[in-house]
């Protein structure tokens, strides 16, 4: 069967059926990866027939539309491929629900044992593992399903919703980003200035949803979930951008705008504040100031304080990167997509989730210090309760005893960790940032 005449057989039947029910890739059986011009073709019936090929509007923009699939062809079905990327996808999200989770925790009781938090930062870092969360469960299992079954089995409804966590996910990180450059450039530049309170910083945290979720509709409302016969046999359901005419046009501009106002000016912001910062701290001479052993803690300290932040800054940069340039060039190009290379870019973006929590127990001893707390009170707890568990030869009243006597070594042990912890808080005194998460 040659092409022109498959086409010939198709195309009116095509016509029969909308989009995203279109019952045969655009393609003869033997050139599964075919491109035909439309407006070739028109000019070669019109020539052959000696008629023209008159097609409305609608139609021609609905053909156009179904060719476009062409484009995003089925991932490789190798097996190792899929291998190393389900175990990739499995280890992000195990660690970033783990990691993330933990941060808040540690975030919130840091909160209720002061009764107060000394600042906003830590309610920036709180949110930023939020969001973290956010990706973690409505974005990264269900593109690891659309690689595994190479289609879209979440309905059209999650196709909306996956979408907008992915991008309401990145604004808010990015932004959040921003908020905790601008407070620390407040807090070291401005000293003598109030530092933002927490009713403040939630404000601000609300004003950054409100803003992500904003820029992030466009990309969640023009989602449409495609349905189609990539083979007589296999039915397809691809998730994908389908913008208003002219949907190449829109799609460009939104994908432009986005990457510029809410990837490449936040991150602009970012490394001016905290270049500023760095002159401030690093060339600032202790000559005529205080020099005793509480200034040099307290630069000390502020000085480990930026580093963890610029730090979490140029990771996220890093692993978004990729992916946003290949969007971009997608959108602004017209370039043919690769499948393996959009996951293998999403994976590297999404894993950016993972590292935050390893930042902060690395360069932060007040994070470090909370967690072998944690740990610390997990064991004692487990070995208390195997404690408490009477043994089946030991007489009733022994093991009656056996148990007052734990009861009594932990209340002992309860004591002595209250204390300790009230002579670290006055430790913390003398140096005002060093009990701080940041």
């Amino acid at each position: 069967m040659q092409g022109s005449s498959w086409l010939e057989d198709h195309l009116s039947h095509m016509l029969l059926f909308p989009l995203s029910h279109s019952p045969h890739f655009p393609c003869p059986p033997q050139e599964p990866k075919c491109n035909f011009s439309l407006a070739k073709f028109m000019l070669h019936y019109q020539a052959k027939n000696g008629t023209p090929f008159n097609w409305t509007e609608s139609q021609i923009i609905e053909w156009e539309k179904f060719a476009e699939l062409a484009k995003y062809e089925p991932e490789s079905q190798k097996p190792t491929m899929k291998a190393l990327l389900i175990v990739a996808y499995t280890i992000i999200i195990i660690v970033s629900l783990f990691g993330n989770l933990l941060v808040c925790h540690v975030v919130m009781k840091k909160r209720r044992r002061r009764r107060r938090m000394h600042s906003a930062t830590s309610l920036f870092i709180a949110n930023l593992a939020m969001s973290d969360i956010m990706i973690t469960l409505l974005n990264t299992p269900f593109t690891l399903v659309r690689f595994v079954n190479s289609t879209w089995v979440f309905g059209e409804s999650m196709c909306h919703v996956s979408r907008f966590a992915q991008y309401c996910s990145l604004h808010v990180s990015t932004l959040t980003l921003t908020a905790i450059a601008l407070d620390r450039h407040q807090v070291i530049l401005h000293p003598l200035k109030p530092r933002m309170s927490l009713t403040k910083g939630a404000l601000a945290i609300s004003s950054i949803w409100m803003m992500a979720a904003c820029f992030s509709l466009p990309h969640a409302i023009y989602q449409k979930l495609f349905i189609y016969n990539y083979r007589e046999t296999t039915i397809r359901s691809l998730c994908l951008p389908d913008f208003p005419e002219p949907a190449e046009v829109v799609q460009k501009y939104v994908d432009l705008s986005t990457f510029l106002l809410l990837y490449l000016l936040p991150l602009l912001i970012i490394s001016v504040t905290y270049t500023r910062l760095a002159k401030k701290l690093w060339q600032r001479n202790a000559v005529g100031d205080v020099t005793t052993q509480q200034y040099i803690i307290h630069h000390n300290n502020k000085k480990r304080s930026i580093k963890m932040l610029v730090l979490l800054v140029v990771v996220f940069a890093l692993c978004w990167f990729p992916l946003n340039c290949y969007v971009l060039l997608i959108s602004t190009m017209n370039i043919r997509t690769k499948n393996s290379l959009y996951f293998v870019l999403h994976w590297f973006a999404t894993s950016s989730t993972c590292y935050n929590p390893f930042i902060y127990c690395w360069l932060n001893d007040s994070f470090r210090s909370e967690l072998k707390s944690l740990f610390t009170m997990c064991l004692k707890a487990q070995q208390t309760r195997d404690n408490l568990i009477p043994g089946s030869t030991l007489p009733y009243g022994e093991a009656w005893m056996q148990q007052i006597k734990c009861k009594q070594r932990f209340s002992l042990q309860s004591i002595r960790s209250t204390t300790n912890v009230q002579t670290f808080k006055t430790d913390l005194r003398a140096g005002p940032d060093q009990g701080e998460l940041t």
